[in-house]
Formats: C-alpha cells, structure tokens, sequence
C-alpha cells in the first residue's frame, strides 16, 4: 500500500486513535499550511472513518473531497495511510516520515507503552490525556517553553489545558491557598446513551447521559497539581456531567493570601490575558450559553460578569471551554512547537 508522499518543510502527523479529539485535530491539521496528515490508525472500519470525519453532529460539515481509495483516506487528493492495528508495535511508521504521532487513543498513557511508536518510525508522541507515570506534561502557554527535545509527552487534559493557565494568573497575583473546581462538562462517549451496564467502578455512569444530571470523580485536581506543586493535597475537583454534545462551564473557587475585590481582579485577568495569553485565553462580558462556546479555539473563556470575591480573599472565577475542539488546537499547538 502506497503510504503517502512526502513535502519538505511541512509537519509530518499521525494520529493514533480517531475518536473525537483525534477527529478535531484532524481538521484543525487540514486547515494549517504547516502540517500535512500523513497516518490513522483507528479499531473501526476505513468507511466510518472517512464518514465521521467529514459529517459531524457538533461541527459543520468538513467542506473537503473525502473518499477512499486502495485502503487509504484521500482528502482533496492527498493521500493519508489508514490502519486498524490494536498494537503500535505492529505499525510500520518509517515510510512515512512521521514528525508526530498524536496519541489520542485514551488507551497507551505510560512512556512504555507509547515506545514502540517510536521505535517503528516516529520522532515524537504527544499523549493526548494526563499520563498514569512520570511522563513530562506540557500545556502550551503555560510551559511549553520548558520542553527539552523529549520524544515522549502529555498534553494533560482538556480541563488542566482551561484551569492552569487562570491558576497561574490568580497565583502569581494573590497566591492560591487552597482551591475546588466544578466542571459543568458535557457528555462524552464514555458514558451511556440510555441505562444500561458500564464497566466503569462508578455505578452513576450507568444512567443515561441524555437524560442526567450526573456528579462524577475528576482527575482534574490531579492534573492541576501538576503544575503547582505547593498545591497538593489542597486541590479538589468534581465534574457534573450535564446533556449537552459540547462545551464545559467551569467554576474556580480559590482561597487566596492577598485580599482583593471583583474590579481589581477583573482587570488583571483582562490584563495579563490580552498580554500573556492571546490566542489561548479570552474573556466575555455577553450573556452567552453553552452553544454560544462550540468550536471556540480557546481553552477557557473567561465570563467576567460572574466573577465573585467573597470576604476579600475567596474568589470564583467562571470561564466557557469547548472541551473538545479548545483542547485538540493546543494539542496540535504543542506539536507544531515540538517538531
């Protein structure tokens, strides 16, 4: 099978996994000069593939030529290798000069088990979800900059991508002392349409996504800490799964060292955003919705009008994430800026 053709000077990527976040990185690829797709691997067939990558129900429709041909995705006449391999080793990734693998499985989240994508071609793999070892995790616009040539990374989650960067604003400004955080996160494929049996210990993610409101754990807390160290311990996080397709609305609440009021900490936050966080952190004042947020490039928008501060130094911060299509346009971010 003819496994693509190489362009000089454009990002070689792969993605390993064709899911919704791998899907989203896909046509945010096809859109920048600077990249070319070259791979995907994927357990379903070529056909659904090529279907859901072009017709989505959150998205407009992909306004591209999508068909297949000898086993391969060809998108407006470029040819992109598909496989349907469950182990990496298996993947010859050499013939196609592989800059990048997006690993976007879920599924391979230890440096260990992303190795052999390196040893069957690839240069570098960025793992699209907090890793369950000691893998170097990156947010970009946090501290992308601290990258090392490492081959192996984590782009940690979507709601560390939305939470890390207002944490390190209100920490460098007042000092965080402790801090919980609500997620009103939109439903994903992880949970069930209807009830029915779940393999998962939480025996909520049983009932049905559509017709719930369902409380669940969050690793978010976790993932935060990541990045602030002094933190842990004093982190808590829980997502409430609500029936919507897209978009998260998340709820900061942070105990502080330096009191503060509503006024002073709106323009910091509009301050250090336009200066520090453009093109990665917005603000509003519109009395907008969840499906006001789809397909926003940002990982968190923050809704100003809600901002709170309680007795000089509890604050609450509200901020929109389309968690979707604002985590997969850092995740190709990081890999424009890592190969």
């Amino acid at each position: 099978m003819d496994k693509g053709i190489m362009v000089s000077g454009k990002i070689r990527v792969f993605i390993n996994g064709f899911g919704r976040i791998g899907r989203c990185a896909a046509r945010i690829i096809l859109e920048d000069e600077c990249f070319e797709l070259v791979g995907v691997n994927d357990l379903y067939s070529c056909e659904q593939m090529a279907y859901l990558l072009k017709y989505d129900s959150v998205y407009p429709r992909l306004e591209k030529s999508i068909t297949l041909t000898e086993g391969c995705l060809m998108i407006d006449g470029h040819r992109v290798a598909l496989f349907c391999e469950p182990d990496p080793q298996n993947m010859d990734l050499g013939p196609l000069d592989v800059d990048v693998v997006l690993q976007c499985s879920g599924i391979f989240l230890t440096q260990k088990s992303n190795l052999p994508l390196i040893k069957c071609g690839a240069k570098r793999v960025i793992v699209s979800a907090p890793p369950t070892d000691s893998m170097p995790t990156f947010i970009y616009g946090v501290n992308h900059s601290d990258y090392a040539d490492e081959e192996i990374i984590s782009n940690s989650s979507c709601s560390a991508n939305a939470i890390v960067p207002l944490f390190k604003i209100i920490d460098r400004y007042f000092g965080i002392d402790t801090a919980m955080m609500s997620m009103y996160h939109s439903y994903t494929v992880y949970q069930n349409i209807l009830d029915n049996k779940h393999y998962s210990k939480d025996i909520r993610r049983t009932r049905s996504a559509t017709q719930n409101i369902i409380p669940l754990m969050s690793s978010a807390a976790e993932a935060t800490g990541y990045f602030f160290p002094h933190l842990k311990g004093r982190l808590y996080a829980k997502s409430i799964r609500v029936p919507i397709p897209s978009t998260t609305l998340y709820e900061l609440h942070m105990q502080v060292n330096k009191k503060t009021n509503v006024e002073e900490l709106n323009q910091i936050l509009k301050q250090e955003i336009k200066s520090s966080y453009a093109d990665i952190l917005d603000t509003t004042d519109a009395p907008g919705s969840s499906e006001d947020y789809v397909q926003s490039p940002y990982s968190a928008i923050v809704n100003l009008p809600f901002t709170t501060v309680v007795g000089d130094n509890l604050l609450k911060i509200s901020a929109w994430q389309d968690n979707e299509y604002g985590y997969a346009k850092r995740l190709v971010e990081m890999a424009k800026h890592i190969a």
